[in-house]
């Protein structure tokens, strides 16, 4: 399939484009499919005034997917030496798909309509999420903190934002991953 695939910095949205930060890619631009900048558009009228989006990553060519599967095999091997590799190769892939030679889902990175992202507030600062982007651990899932009891007040403040980024984009017709809280994809 081909698509055609717009730079989202166009739109107005903050750009991290954390895998040219890292060396993998050439370009620092973020680009996805029209559809999906559209979507944000939208997803971005749904959030408190003067916030925004601020993207790490959308279109992912396959030799970065290849890249990110073994930096994660690699920091899984590190944390969890104990692990069979079979193991560690069934938790890389509950984070990232297999990097095959052709994807057919229209919510995929590597077609543009997958896409990692925060939430900035009015000053550009970015907001308490309780993690990082491409954090390896269950602290990540999507509704880590609506299932624990007795929140702290940093993790009240990190479930308040996954919430306000939940609700902005499901109301815009992405749908989250379970397991990562950053991961959001749209299959139009």
């Amino acid at each position: 399939m081909k698509f055609k695939f717009v730079d989202l910095g166009a739109h107005g949205f903050v750009i991290e484009p954390r895998y040219w930060f890292w060396g993998w890619t050439r370009s620092g631009r973020v680009v996805g499919r029209p559809s999906v900048a559209q979507a944000l558009v939208r997803a971005r009228s749904y959030l408190p005034r003067g916030w925004n989006f601020k993207i790490w990553d959308c279109q992912r060519p396959r030799f970065v997917q290849v890249l990110m599967i073994e930096s994660f095999r690699k920091r899984f091997r590190a944390l969890h030496p104990e692990w069979t590799r079979s193991r560690v190769v069934k938790t890389v892939y509950g984070f990232a798909a297999r990097p095959t030679p052709t994807v057919k889902r229209l919510d995929a990175h590597r077609n543009g309509g997958a896409i990692d992202l925060t939430l900035v507030d009015a000053r550009g600062q970015e907001l308490y999420m309780g993690t990082d982007h491409d954090d390896l651990t269950e602290v990540a899932a999507l509704d880590y903190y609506e299932t624990k009891k007795k929140l702290m007040p940093r993790e009240l403040e990190a479930r308040d934002n996954r919430r306000r980024l939940k609700k902005a984009m499901l109301r815009a017709g992405f749908e989250g991953l379970v397991a990562e809280w950053w991961h959001w994809s749209l299959d139009k």
